[in-house]
């Protein structure tokens, strides 16, 4: 029976080794802790599945046949997987080591490694990712916000995000004092701001593209 997307996408710990005894000792740690777990065999076997979604940490061995660790790690990148991962290896050369952490690894084991440890780091992976889905959940939410918005509401916003003074939005859109600070306290009801910082922060977090929009007209009095 196929998992439904919830259950699929439910945060795990994803332990990929070629090693059936290294895998049975993760699979035991994890477990000591009840944490939720997912074997793989090979970097092959976990990029095969759907990656949409997923949420949790990698825990990786380095060296496996067909596709090591640090490919691995290339190739969650250029698919956009923002998971963590946490390499094992009883091989731990500099230079190794090096990729991995620059690449983004949250940390690097080498066997014979301390059990609280490695526990520790998972649990950091798991926190770390619950973080960053929160932020995305966010960001799609406030995005959705800013959609919604009038064109008139656009229109402000862009001219508060581009630090004008109300009288110089107001004179540009052709509109009055009053209304356009009407405006500004709409859309800091919609998308929940408190200050004008605040503001100008969430647009940055969800609409970095708006700082390439060109300006406007002025449009000719009434």
């Amino acid at each position: 029976m196929t998992a439904n997307r919830s259950e699929r996408t439910a945060p795990k710990v994803y332990l990929i080794d070629d090693d059936p005894v290294a895998t049975m000792l993760l699979v035991d740690l994890v477990e000591s802790v009840n944490l939720p777990h997912v074997v793989f065999a090979s970097a092959v076997t976990f990029l095969d599945q759907d990656l949409d979604g997923l949420q949790g940490c990698i825990v990786s061995d380095l060296r496996m046949p067909g596709m090591s660790g640090l490919d691995l790690q290339e190739q969650l990148q250029r698919r956009g997987v923002n998971l963590p991962i946490i390499f094992i290896s009883a091989f731990a050369e500099v230079q190794s080591v090096v990729r991995a952490m620059r690449g983004g690894a949250l940390d690097f084991f080498q066997k014979p490694f301390s059990s609280q440890e490695l526990v520790d780091r998972i649990q950091d992976g798991l926190r770390i990712d619950r973080q960053r889905a929160e932020l995305l959940r966010r960001n799609r939410e406030i995005g959705e916000r800013i959609a919604q918005l009038t064109p008139r509401e656009k229109d402000v916003l862009q001219g508060i995000f581009e630090g004008k003074i109300t009288k110089v939005i107001a004179d540009e859109l052709g509109i009055g004092v009053r209304t356009t600070e009407t405006y500004r306290q709409l859309i800091m009801q919609k998308l929940e701001a408190g200050s004008v910082a605040e503001l100008v922060r969430t647009v940055i977090d969800v609409m970095p593209v708006a700082q390439s929009r060109p300006p406007r007209r002025k449009r000719p009095a009434r």
